[in-house]
């Protein structure tokens, strides 16, 4: 997963997490407020039952109808405050009412008398039309030997009012306020997440060629500090090793090559006098099979040490412009007779000249080591294609032959020093397992790439991709030719 990815992600999550905490936030205040506001008209609604029965209702043996309706009036003014009053018997009589309010939103006289109302304070919700409800609070007071209802109640069409305003509120704020939160917690995300795709970035470029380079620190003093640290210590270490490595190799080799030709000038000294007949032919075959092993190894340490001083960055790579596609026709020219051996055909697609910048030399000597490969494991009557070609700003040199191919759980090895893909091409073939190795070292020393598809049977296609030469290069390459 790369930071591009975990950035969605991240992105992802978060934005939910806004959304529902967004959401539950704006559920809570509504509920909450609505809660609150019906609370409280009951809180009210509640005091003023009381008021009526202890200011009212302890004298109401003493009052008139009409008395009863002008103290009720000119203490309460229910219809100016659109409030809802009664007083009613037991037995179901009326005995105050309050008139329509100035809205004209109930009528007094529609609304039921109670029916469970006790001592204690009771509430009740009454549909007044299709969208409006009143709110009424009561409760029965036994006096003189009667109970009588006192209720009192209020539309509830301001607190629909208020929570319509903060439903609107909060559908016009909660978007905003998540659009700013995400993109605020993108830009933090991104921020946050730049320190890594940098350390990831310069990470995937380090290989075996540049282990001197190293991760970028950002001075935070947090965890990623640690690790950028901690891992350019790692590749401190490695660097450290594989130096050691390389140049154990490359000594190892260097060492290795003075008694080797001294044993080579030796036997071929002792082989000229095999001819004279001075030595019975069983030691001159001996002798010879030597010297034979004596010219393997030899190879062999060449390649050793031409790996080693190309993987320490020792190895000097000119920086020359010149033609690929002229390069591979005079190579193939050169080894045509080794092909026409086993009557295999060589076929050259290179439609017009691609440059490159580097070691001539060298990359010839990837040409060499890739059509020696192909005309060993093509079989006799087969084909080899060269093609070079631009493709995306890239110089692209593919070889394309028909042989028996290579299996497919072989294919990640090799490129691995020593290694030999089969039995089979062991016994028949000759070759210490290091073409393929010399030919990928050579082409990262030129920063390029090497790869190998193949199929068992079928044949093998090896592409090597390098960089172009830039166009002063060309332009001296065209002057001097």
């Amino acid at each position: 997963m790369n930071v591009r990815s975990i950035h969605v992600r991240l992105i992802l999550w978060y934005t939910v997490l806004v959304i529902f905490t967004s959401v539950g936030f704006g559920a809570y205040t509504y509920q909450s407020l609505r809660q609150r506001l019906y609370d409280e008209m009951k809180e009210t609604l509640t005091r003023r039952v009381e008021h009526v029965r202890d200011d009212v209702l302890t004298h109401i043996t003493t009052y008139t109808p009409d008395a009863l309706k002008r103290e009720i009036q000119d203490v309460y003014s229910p219809e100016e405050n659109d409030r809802f009053i009664r007083i009613s018997n037991s037995d179901g009589s009326t005995l105050y009412v309050s008139g329509s309010p100035r809205d004209k939103n109930f009528d007094p006289s529609r609304i039921p008398l109670p029916k469970d109302y006790t001592a204690k304070v009771s509430e009740r919700m009454e549909q007044l039309r299709s969208s409006e409800k009143l709110l009424l609070v009561g409760f029965i007071t036994p006096l003189a030997g009667n109970n009588y209802v006192v209720e009192m109640g209020a539309p509830i069409d301001q607190i629909d009012s208020a929570l319509r305003k903060l439903i609107i509120t909060l559908l016009i704020g909660l978007p905003v306020i998540i659009i700013i939160a995400v993109a605020g917690g993108s830009l933090l995300i991104r921020r946050a997440l730049h320190p890594v795709e940098t350390i990831r970035a310069t990470a995937e470029q380090i290989t075996f060629s540049n282990l001197r380079q190293r991760l970028p620190v950002a001075a935070t003093g947090d965890a990623l500090e640690h690790l950028a640290k901690t891992l350019n210590q790692m590749l401190e270490r490695l660097d450290l090793a594989y130096q050691q490595a390389s140049r154990f190799s490359a000594d190892a080799s260097h060492e290795l090559r003075t008694p080797l030709t001294i044993m080579r000038s030796e036997l071929e000294s002792i082989e000229s006098t095999m001819h004279a007949g001075q030595l019975p032919l069983a030691i001159r075959e001996r002798i010879g099979s030597v010297l034979e092993e004596a010219e393997r190894l030899s190879g062999i340490v060449e390649g050793l040490f031409a790996i080693a001083r190309l993987d320490a960055g020792e190895a000097k790579i000119g920086h020359e412009a010149f033609d690929l596609a002229a390069l591979v026709r005079s190579t193939v020219e050169q080894m045509q007779l080794l092909a026409e051996e086993k009557r295999i055909s060589i076929l050259i697609d290179a439609p017009g000249p691609v440059f490159v910048a580097g070691d001539a030399a060298r990359l010839k000597q990837v040409i060499v080591n890739l059509l020696d490969n192909a005309i060993k494991y093509t079989l006799a009557g087969g084909i080899i294609t060269f093609s070079v070609f631009l493709e995306q700003a890239k110089a692209i040199l593919r070889i394309k032959d028909n042989g028996i191919g290579i299996p497919s759980e072989e294919l990640p090895h090799i490129f691995e020093r020593f290694y030999r893909a089969d039995k089979v091409r062991s016994r028949t073939t000759q070759g210490a397992g290091l073409g393929l190795s010399i030919v990928r070292a050579i082409c990262q020393a030129h920063g390029g790439t090497a790869q190998v598809q193949s199929t068992e049977g079928t044949g093998t296609i090896v592409t090597i991709e390098l960089p172009l030469a830039d166009r002063n290069l060309q332009e001296n390459f065209n002057a001097a030719a």
